[in-house]
């Protein structure tokens, strides 16, 4: 008896387990979901906990992945403004922020993922349009607009995308940029050209800054020159009239001058603590002789 009770009660609870399980459903935490009604979306759900509903086939429960994804764009070809051929692939991250939207309009992440790529694509090619190969390709970084056109594409792309899929884009990048093959050789061509055409400008500006300076230091070296030579000029003239007044006075006075000329030779001879052996009788040395003389004629006196 007691065992047949026992398996009443099991039974009893495998019963009401199945039954939960039919009517109860657990949303784990980053999971979106959607219940219908006979096959037509009834709620949305997107914060986790336990919900219930009915059993199939009366209700049904479509569970998403609501964290961020990132896809990536495959390498396309696109024109820019100024009539140049790129390849350019993007990168995205994309959400699930209206899940009866999206289980209406795609149903699927793999299908979510094939119209963002095309969405993306139609937009990659406007925006690009609208800029210059040189604002993509460019040894100058503050000429690239990488930044720039990524927000573009995110502003147009972003609100249709929720508005058409339910999903939402919280970021955009470009992932690759390259050059078709058969252009990149004519664009490396261009750009050598460019390079050779600025060094030669440079080396232009540069030859002629060099011919201004040394034109400059000509000029200033014969202005130099010409005042040197004029206060030359002035100092011999000024010389030759001061030594015309010497000679006046030594015309008047010979043995005045031969005596001043001997005091000079003599003390250019004796500078510098020199030791001269000479016999009094050799000039200029004759005029110690004479003060020889004056000293004994002192004595005697």
């Amino acid at each position: 008896m007691k065992r047949h009770f026992l398996m009443i009660l099991v039974g009893t609870a495998v019963a009401a387990l199945f039954i939960l399980l039919q009517v109860l459903f657990i949303l784990r935490e980053g999971e979106v979901a959607v219940v219908t009604l006979f096959g037509k979306p009834e709620r949305a759900l997107t914060d986790a906990g336990a919900y219930l509903r009915w059993p199939w086939p009366v209700q049904r429960v479509f569970r998403f992945d609501g964290r961020i994804r990132c896809m990536e764009g495959v390498l396309q070809e696109t024109m820019t403004g100024d009539g140049k051929n790129i390849l350019v692939s993007l990168y995205a991250g994309w959400q699930i922020k209206d899940p009866r939207l999206f289980l209406e309009r795609v149903g699927s992440v793999p299908q979510a993922e094939a119209h963002l790529d095309g969405l993306l694509r139609s937009y990659k090619n406007a925006v690009v349009g609208q800029y210059t190969f040189a604002n993509l390709v460019n040894v100058d970084p503050t000429a690239i607009r990488f930044g720039e056109l990524e927000e573009r594409i995110l502003a147009s792309a972003r609100p249709e995308a929720l508005a058409r899929y339910g999903v939402d884009i919280p970021f955009i990048g470009i992932r690759k940029l390259e050059l078709p093959e058969a252009i990149t050789e004519k664009v490396f061509d261009r750009m050598r050209a460019e390079r050779n055409e600025l060094a030669e400008r440079y080396r232009s500006e540069g030859e002629a800054e060099a011919m201004r300076i040394r034109a400059e230091a000509d000029r200033q070296r014969d202005e130099i020159l010409a005042q040197a030579e004029a206060d030359a000029k002035r100092l011999r003239a000024e010389g030759d009239a001061e030594a015309a007044a010497f000679y006046r006075v030594f015309e008047q006075d010979p043995q005045l001058a031969i005596f001043l000329r001997k005091l000079e030779a003599m003390e250019n001879t004796l500078k510098n603590k020199a030791t001269v052996v000479l016999s009094t009788d050799t000039a200029p040395f004759d005029l110690l002789r004479g003060m020889e003389n004056a000293g004994e004629a002192g004595r005697r006196r």
